[in-house]
Parts: C-alpha cells; sequence; structure tokens
C-alpha cells in the first residue's frame, strides 16, 4: 500500500468524521487489501470448520427427525462439500476476496435455509421447535467468524433470520406463545450479533486509520528527516556536498576498501583572484560565478566517478579513486581545462589572463596508511598554495620531497617577514562549551594569515614554513599579545586559550615573555591558557618542562592538545602536569564504528582517572554532543557548537560579555 498524499487527505478526514457516518469506501479497500491474505485464510479455515460442525449435526438429525433424517444428511455434506470447494477454489485461483467472501456467505444462507426447507416437513413438530434454536449458530456465524464487511454479514444474518422466523411463524404446527418467543429469540440473536460485528467492523477500520496515521507520520519524518540530512550535508549556495558530507564519503571509500592498485586522490580547487571578482563585479555576480563552477566540477566528477563538495569560500575539493599519480595528475589537469573553457569574463585580475580559472593542489593516498582526510588536505593545501606562487592558473602535485624546498616556500618566509607590521595576520575566536551545563566557558584563539591579495592561507601552510624559518617566535607573541588585549577589553569568558609551539615552548625566557605580557595588560593569569601544539617531541626536553613548571607555577593553564596523535601521548603525560588535555576529533569522528566509540570512551576513562580536566574538539552533530555527555567530557568544542569568528562577531552576539 502506497501512502500517497490523497490515501494521508482521507485518513486524517476519516479520523475526524463522527461515527455514525458511513465509512469512507476508498479506506474500505484499503483495510480488506492490506488484511487480505489473512482473510483469505480466515474464510479457508472457517467455512472448513463449519462444514465439519454442520455434519456433525446429522447425528441429531438422524435422532431427531428420523422421518426426513435422510434429505437432511445429504444437504448439510452436500452443501458443505459444494461450498468448501468452492471457496478452496476461488482461493486457489482468483484470490479474489470479495468472490471469497460472497461465496462463504452464500454457503451459510444455502446450508441454512437448505436443511430448514425439508426440516419443516418432518412430522415431529414441537422437537423441530426446539431443534431450530441452534439454527442461531448460522446467524453468529456470518456476523462474528468470517471478518465479513457489515453489510454482507447483516444481509447472510438477516436472510438467515427471516427464513427460521418465516418457518416458524408459518409453517411450523405449534403453538402461538412458541412461535412468538423463538421468533424474538431469533430476533435477538440477529440485533446481538449485529451490534458486535458492526463495533468489530468500526475497531477494525478505526485500528486500521490510527495504524495509517502513525504510518503516515512515520514517513513525513523520515522525509524530513532525509530533507534535514540532506540539508546539513548540502551547500546551500551551490548544491554540493559540504566539509562533512565529503568527510563521510572519504570515510565510507575508506571501509569499502580498495582494489590493489587503487588510491584515494583528493584535488583542492581555488578559484584564482576571486576576491577581485567580487570587489568588481559584486557578490551576486561572484556567487554566480561559483554556482557555475561548482555545476561544472559535479558533472565532470559523475563523468569520472568522482565526488565534488565545496570546502568554503571559493575552495572546492574533489575525491576520487585514482591508480596512479599519472592518473591523478590528467585527472587535475580535466577539471582545470573544464573551468577554462567556460571563458567566464574576469575584468580585474591584474596579469594577461580576463577569464576565471582556478588553481588546484593534489594528492593521494599512500601505502604507508596515510588515510586521515586532515593529512591530504594539508598536503593538497601545500600543494595549491605552490600551484598559486607558480602564478595560477595551473596544478601542483603534491610531493614529500619537494615541500622543505619549494619556492612558495621561500616566498611565504618573505611574506610572515612582513606579516605583523602590513596588518595581514589576525586571529579568530571558537567557544568551548560546557558538556554539562551547554553554558560558554571561554574561547581558543585561531590565528589566520593572508596573501598580499587578501586570499587566506591555510595554518597547515604557513605554520610550518613559521617554524622552520623562526617566524614563529614572533608571531606567537603577537597572537597572546591579542588574545590578552581581548581579555582586557571583554572578559571573552573564564579563559581564553592561545596555541604556542614546541619551538617556543622550549625558548629559554618564554615564561617571562609571557607574565610580561600578562602584567602589561593587568588580566587574571589563570585567564590566560596555553595550548602545547605539536610539532616535535618534548617530552624529552629539560628547558620545555622547566618553562611549563614555571608557566603553571605563575598561574597560567598548560593544556595538551591533539592528544592521541603522533607526539601528543602518554609520554607528555607522565612527565607534565597538564590542566586540560584535548582529545583529538579523529577519536570522536572514529565513533560511528563500535571500535572507536570504545577507544574514545577509554581515552576519557584514562584522563578522568588521572584527574585531568578532558576537552573532546570536532563536535559536528547534535549525536556527538549527547555521546559526550555520556561519557562525562568535560568540555566541548566544534562546528556545531560555534565556528571560529573575528572578535567583531563574537561582540556582535554578546557572548563574549555575557561570559566574563
Amino acid at each position: 500500500m502506497e501512502l500517497t498524499d490523497e490515501v494521508a487527505r482521507r485518513a486524517v478526514a476519516a479520523l475526524h468524521r463522527p461515527w455514525w457516518k458511513p465509512a469512507d469506501p476508498f479506506l474500505l479497500s484499503l483495510l480488506m487489501q492490506k488484511n487480505a491474505d489473512q482473510n483469505i485464510r480466515t474464510v479457508r479455515l472457517g467455512i472448513l470448520a463449519a462444514a465439519f460442525v454442520n455434519g456433525l449435526f446429522c447425528f441429531l438429525d438422524s435422532l431427531l427427525l428420523p422421518d426426513v433424517a435422510g434429505t437432511l444428511i445429504m444437504v448439510r455434506i452436500g452443501v458443505g462439500i459444494l461450498f468448501v470447494a468452492l471457496v478452496e477454489l476461488a482461493a486457489r485461483t482468483t484470490r479474489s476476496l470479495t468472490f471469497i467472501h460472497l461465496a462463504a456467505a452464500t454457503g451459510i444462507m444455502v446450508a441454512a435455509i437448505g436443511w430448514l426447507i425439508p426440516a419443516l416437513h418432518s412430522s415431529e413438530q414441537v422437537t423441530l421447535s426446539q431443534f431450530m434454536v441452534f439454527g442461531t449458530i448460522f446467524v453468529l456465524g456470518a456476523n462474528l467468524f468470517f471478518n465479513f464487511r457489515f453489510w454482507l454479514s447483516a444481509l447472510a444474518s438477516a436472510t438467515v433470520t427471516i427464513a427460521f422466523v418465516y418457518g416458524l411463524m408459518v409453517s411450523l404446527d405449534i403453538n402461538q406463545v412458541a412461535r412468538s418467543l423463538l421468533s424474538l429469540y431469533f430476533i435477538s440473536i440477529l440485533l446481538l450479533s449485529l451490534y458486535f460485528s458492526w463495533q468489530l467492523s468500526l475497531e477494525r477500520y478505526t485500528s486500521f486509520l490510527h495504524s495509517l496515521q502513525a504510518q503516515i507520520q512515520e514517513k513525513v519524518a523520515i522525509e524530513k528527516g532525509q530533507q534535514l540530512e540532506k540539508i546539513a550535508e548540502t551547500d546551500p549556495l551551490t548544491g554540493l556536498r559540504n566539509r562533512r558530507a565529503i568527510s563521510q564519503h572519504f570515510l565510507n571509500m575508506t571501509r569499502n576498501g580498495l582494489a590493489e592498485n587503487e588510491q584515494i586522490g583528493l584535488i583542492l580547487v581555488d578559484v584564482d583572484y576571486f576576491k577581485r571578482f567580487n570587489d568588481s563585479l559584486g557578490h551576486h555576480a561572484g556567487d554566480e560565478c561559483l554556482i557555475e563552477l561548482a555545476r561544472v566540477f559535479a558533472q565532470t566528477a559523475d563523468e569520472f566517478g568522482a565526488i565534488a563538495g565545496r570546502h568554503g569560500g571559493e575552495e572546492f575539493v574533489i575525491l576520487s579513486k585514482v591508480n596512479s599519480q599519472t592518473g591523478l595528475r590528467e585527472l587535475t589537469e580535466i577539471f582545470c581545462k573544464r573551468v577554462e573553457a567556460l571563458a567566464i569574463p574576469h575584468p580585474d585580475r591584474g596579469d594577461d589572463r580576463n577569464i576565471v580559472t582556478i588553481s588546484a593542489g593534489a594528492t593521494m593516498t599512500r601505502n604507508d596508511g596515510s588515510l586521515e582526510l586532515t593529512v591530504l588536505l594539508q598536503q593538497a593545501d601545500r600543494a595549491l598554495y605552490s600551484s598559486k606562487f607558480a602564478g595560477r592558473a595551473t596544478f601542483t602535485i603534491y610531493d614529500p620531497a619537494e615541500t622543505s624546498r619549494d619556492a612558495s616556500g621561500e616566498n611565504l618566509a618573505e611574506l610572515l617577514k612582513l606579516a605583523i607590521a602590513r596588518e595581514l595576520v589576525s586571529v579568530v575566536y571558537q567557544p568551548f562549551i560546557d558538556t554539562r551545563t551547554n553554558e560558554l566557558i571561554g574561547y581558543e584563539t585561531l590565528m589566520r594569515l593572508r596573501d598580499f591579495d587578501g586570499s587566506l592561507i591555510s595554518p597547515a601552510v604557513f605554520i610550518p614554513v613559521a617554524e622552520q624559518t623562526g617566524a614563529i617566535h614572533q608571531l606567537g607573541r603577537w597572537a597572546i599579545e591579542q588574545a590578552c588585549r581581548d581579555i582586557a577589553r571583554h572578559g571573552m569568558g573564564d579563559v581564553v586559550s592561545v596555541n604556542v609551539s614546541a619551538m617556543q615552548l622550549k625558548t629559554p625566557g618564554f615564561p617571562l615573555q609571557v607574565t610580561e605580557i600578562i602584567g602589561q595588560f593587568g588580566i587574571s593569569p589563570k585567564k590566560l591558557a596555553l595550548e602545547v601544539t605539536e610539532g616535535i617531541d618534548i617530552a624529552l626536553e629539560t628547558q620545555a618542562q622547566k618553562n611549563i613548571e614555571q608557566l603553571r607555577a605563575f598561574g597560567v593553564q598548560v593544556w595538551l592538545d591533539d592528544f592521541g596523535t603522533g607526539f601528543a601521548g602518554l609520554a607528555w603525560l607522565r612527565r607534565f602536569d597538564f590542566d586540560v588535555v584535548k582529545i583529538d576529533r579523529a577519536f570522536l569522528h572514529d565513533c560511528e564504528s563500535a571500535r572507536g566509540s570504545s577507544m574514545l570512551q577509554d581515552i576519557v576513562r584514562l584522563l578522568r582517572n588521572r584527574g585531568v580536566h578532558v576537552l573532546v574538539e570536532g563536535v559536528e552533530t547534535k549525536q556527538q554532543v549527547e555521546l559526550l555527555k555520556r561519557l562525562g567530557v568535560n568540555t566541548m568544542q566544534g562546528f556545531y557548537l560555534g565556528r571560529p569568528q573575528p572578535l567583531e562577531a563574537v561582540l556582535a552576539h554578546g557572548s563574549a560579555n555575557n561570559c566574563a
């Protein structure tokens, strides 16, 4: 049965219809169709049982009405065999419930009247009048034992009753009082059984309507869930998959397994000079441009069995199974050429081209087991940045051997030297939420860097270069100053964390530098937390240990970030006392499997047993929030709870001061 809008409309109307009004014939037919097999089975068994019971009365016929017993027995047996055969034949051939019901009801009427006519010719009139009481069995059978439609039950039972009352009043030779009493008895049985039959029919119909309503509500809930899921996984502007959907698709690709020579290729695409395109033609034109590019990406991806999604802003990501680096190179080139073939005019590129082009960075998983999406994105981001420094409108395949000595790294180093002076560096804040109360606790400070043309450079690209060149010391100090300045001015909740590099943490005098900044802005040391980011193993560094002890002694909180990955493991927990341990997002995202859920639970239990405050990052769904509540995690962070925002946006929501 298909739950169409028409069925839903009729069901709602039927549920609100007064009881005395007739039932909807369309819904009644659906009810009969729904239970057709069960009803056919009931009729087949019922007519067989009725014929058997009717045959047993042959003994009473011969005992009570011996003068007509032969005829009565022949009628009982003949009618029983005839209609059992007729119902069985119909059940095996036509499968028409209506015909089978008509056959069974006719059988009841023929059996009753067929017995009554010869019985009335018996000379044992008084005995017959008493024996006729059993005729009510036919009435009850028609009304209660076969699940007939009510009109058919009423027709069959009324016909039998009329026949017996007529026989009693006209043909039977007994006194008038006995005739009247017996007739009244038959009529009473008829009315009572009809009432029960009507009630049963009404209950079956009402139950069916409620069942329909439940199914309709379930269908609506499923459809809404599917719509919400689609919305949650679809970029609203382009209609492509968003980051969440891409992550899920990547996870599915890794779980479903790859062929022997297959790897997962990832292409990160950025629209060249898109900020200038927006500034020249307006944001509406920019949106139209992104929509058109998304259409081409989706068509090309479908053509090659790939998946296209929007990574954010003017960045897109493509996932595809590839057999070699050559195959990845060819696929990336196709995407670049398809965009150039659109020939979308670009009036303000700043070079000799006048159309929209893309730069791309591509990478692929390797046999070393590097299947983490975040790792691939970082690699593709670095390759993309190389494409930009190579003049844009080109693509680069990530090569680990070239990472440390490519031209982009050299140019980026120059950019980092000027970043603070040219105001190319900024910070955004992402909130921490108390898992138990859902209240905002504070913020994590995240550094952002823009190129000279205004395009964003990923932290995965500029942080390693900053560490290699030593620029991380200057940038790190600037980030701490910015966070302390905003704490002093706006409160920013109970705590604000700043990521510090392991290189900063190993530097003599780093604690003094931090305390000077805190004193300069006059804030409480406990309002500042330093997150030790992964870079190199500091577990054996004596200076790092001293610096951590001095910072904590002064009152500054020291947090361990990315716990469970790389160097950030048990060795650090053994050597250092951390105020907060942040569990890496990968463990939360693996909780869709029983093994992943068990792993996260074990990590949380380990940290809680050591008396450590536990923070889990990467929360992207309501289900993940509920899971963290059940696990007893203290604090959580992620896009579902709040995305990184500039200070202006934080203040616009009023959350910074409210939590001070």
